[in-house]
């Protein structure tokens, strides 16, 4: 046998007194035999809660069960490997943990668990469109599970409530083509390609957003082709000559006014107190500065002082504990707390343990020791910090004098140029204002160039973005058809194929014209998988018996594929038979629909196979395991 089965050597389920129920099974074909309400389901289904589903008991079973029973428990065979497997929902916090030979781990660690044990490769898939953006999931044990148990209430669908995608999932990773198709490269192909459009999508709406940006600020003849760095350059340039020329016509109009509005001396002396008030202005801004760094500076110091008050506080308190604390003396033994007194004439030993004194200081003399240099060195650095305040204090003060006498000279200077300021005012306000408005203009312009700069930077970088990722998508897509190229679709139809005919073939044999219809076709691609019969699906060309035949042909070819060496089903199926099959007294008449599957496991190949079906007869059917149930489990 190269791939590991997977088979279940026993059901167990203790009552809440401790009792313990057992449900014997073999590999090869189980069939819990028994009328209705013997607990058949209950069983299997408790079998499927213990394979790693991840709600508690009391949220999947009824009230009764849940008080009757304490925990389930299965004895599971996985090729060489046997382990226990449990549920324990009366122990506290144990309600969603599964016991893996009493070692506990969550629903989902045991899922990863089994998979790795039955190897099974652990990957993600895409559910529909692989290019939906949609965060590939998981395919868990549990996925793969809902084709390998058929409940008794669905039996409408091969696998039925469960999304298309997710179906396509679990049987390529049955036929052993899933870990080529839904493969790392394959995800960050997908995701690759999104990035890609994501990108383009966001260049042109940003294109189109910077033409609208930039009209008025680069010059017509540069918009028709494409806007550059470099056509946002030589309008920055054409922005800047102009600023000068209009700075320069600003600068003569003043020059002009003041030279008609003062003789040359009065000039001279105008000049003087503007060139001595901006000194004095900037020996203010200096001063503010200056200031304010000296006034983080105290605040600073003043923290730290405080910090070593507060120490220096809590020393003393230490210390004045110590002296209180030192006096008290060990009276009694703390054995047997009788009085201990001391040997009169014997100072050198301890009069509670008799060992002789040391000759050094006691430990707590030390410990005061330790706490006054502490003390004296904090008093010092207190001092230190007093001498230091001061000192900034003083240098703040004259910092403050500074600043407010050199505010009383700018003041002046004011008063004395105000006149001056008025005369040439008169001369100069109106061609001033129409080159300040200029100037405005040319300087909004020059904040909506670099408006501009940054958008057209931000647009070459999604554009480099995109030549990048265009980059990267070639290797990775030559990956992907090479991993794709492995994924032998054609074989896998084949052998699905061929299963379903197989077992459909079979119960015509051992009932005659069981099966009416062209044998079913298979069609299986990377998005898609669907049985026909004839032209038409299954689902549309088939009535309820007929129904039913297909699925156990789905079932029956599940199972052939587990000897192949390059699929994952682990050789395992419940098939949980509705009670009306054939609609009356079935007696043994359900027994040819179960035969091709006795045949099958008892070839050496399906050795460690297994599959497990309810029934309410079977009667006369050999080479199958028989458990009777007839006591109802539950009232």
């Amino acid at each position: 046998m190269i791939n590991k089965y997977l088979s279940v050597i026993a059901i167990e389920r203790t009552l809440d007194g401790g009792e313990v129920e057992v449900l014997p099974l073999k590999p090869g074909v189980n069939l819990l035999v028994g009328a209705p309400n013997t607990g058949k389901t209950k069983w299997l289904q408790m079998l499927d809660h213990l394979l790693g589903d991840q709600d508690s008991f009391d949220q999947v079973f009824l009230e009764d069960l849940v008080r009757k029973y304490e925990s389930t428990a299965a004895i599971l065979q996985v090729g060489d490997d046997e382990i226990r497997v449990e549920r324990r929902w009366k122990t506290p916090g144990s309600k969603t943990k599964v016991y893996v030979d009493d070692v506990e781990m969550s629903a989902k660690d045991f899922q990863h668990y089994l998979m790795e044990l039955l190897e099974i490769p652990l990957l993600h898939f895409p559910k529909g469109n692989p290019m939906s953006g949609q965060t590939w999931p998981e395919l868990s044990f549990r996925m793969l599970l809902r084709h390998m148990h058929h409940q008794q209430r669905f039996w409408s669908g091969l696998v039925d409530q469960q999304p298309e995608g997710e179906q396509l999932a679990c049987l390529m990773q049955f036929l052993g083509l899933a870990e080529n198709v839904y493969n790392d490269s394959y995800g960050k192909l997908v995701q690759l390609k999104l990035d890609l459009e994501k990108l383009k999508a966001r260049r042109e709406q940003f294109g189109r957003t910077l033409l609208q940006l930039s009209k008025g600020a680069v010059s017509t003849s540069d918009e028709a082709t494409s806007l550059t760095i470099e056509a946002v350059e030589r309008a920055e340039q054409s922005l800047e000559e102009q600023q000068q020329a209009l700075l320069a016509r600003r600068a003569q109009a003043i020059t002009d006014a003041s030279s008609k509005a003062f003789a040359l001396d009065n000039h001279k002396i105008v000049t003087r107190l503007t060139e001595a008030r901006a000194a004095l202005v900037r020996l203010r801004t200096d001063l503010a500065l200056k200031r304010e760094l000296n006034a983080g500076r105290i605040s600073d110091i003043e923290q730290y002082r405080n910090d070593l008050v507060t120490e220096l506080e809590r020393l003393d308190r230490t210390l004045a504990a110590g002296s209180v604390l030192a006096d008290l003396k060990i009276t009694h033994c703390p054995a047997c707390d009788r009085a201990v007194e001391p040997v009169i004439g014997d100072d050198e030993s301890c009069h509670l343990c008799h060992r002789l004194l040391p000759d050094e200081p006691p430990e707590e003399t030390q410990g005061v020791l330790r706490i006054e240099f502490e003390q004296t060195r904090l008093k010092a650095e207190v001092k230190e910090a007093d001498q230091l305040l001061n000192s900034l204090h003083a240098e703040q003060k004259e910092i403050i004098s500074e600043w407010d006498a050199s505010t009383e000279q700018i003041a002046t200077a004011d008063t004395k140029l105000k006149p001056a300021r008025e005369a040439v005012a008169g001369l100069v306000s109106e061609e001033v204002s129409s080159i300040d408005v200029a100037m405005g203009s040319l300087n909004e312009k020059q904040s909506q160039l670099s408006r501009v700069r940054g958008a057209v930077e931000l647009s070459q970088q999604l554009s480099q973005e995109i030549a990048e990722k265009e980059n990267d998508l070639a290797p990775l897509q030559s990956s992907v058809d090479q991993l794709a190229a492995k994924a032998d679709f054609d074989l896998a139809e084949e052998r699905l194929e061929s299963g379903l005919g197989e077992y459909l073939r079979r119960i015509s044999e051992l009932k005659p014209e069981s099966w009416r219809h062209s044998l079913p076709r298979v069609s299986l691609t990377r998005s898609s998988f669907s049985i026909k019969i004839g032209q038409k699906k299954w689902s549309a060309a088939l009535g309820a018996t007929d129904t039913l035949f297909l699925i156990m042909s789905y079932h029956y070819g599940l199972l052939t594929l587990s000897p192949y060496s390059d699929c994952h089903y682990p050789g395992f199926a419940i098939i949980d038979l509705p009670g009306d099959f054939l609609g009356d007294d079935i007696e043994d008449k359900e027994n040819f629909i179960v035969q091709p599957f006795i045949e099958l496991l008892r070839t050496e190949e399906f050795q460690g196979a297994q599959v497990i079906f309810t029934g309410a007869s079977f009667k006369g059917l050999e080479g199958a395991h028989r458990i009777q149930l007839e006591t109802p489990y539950v009232e």
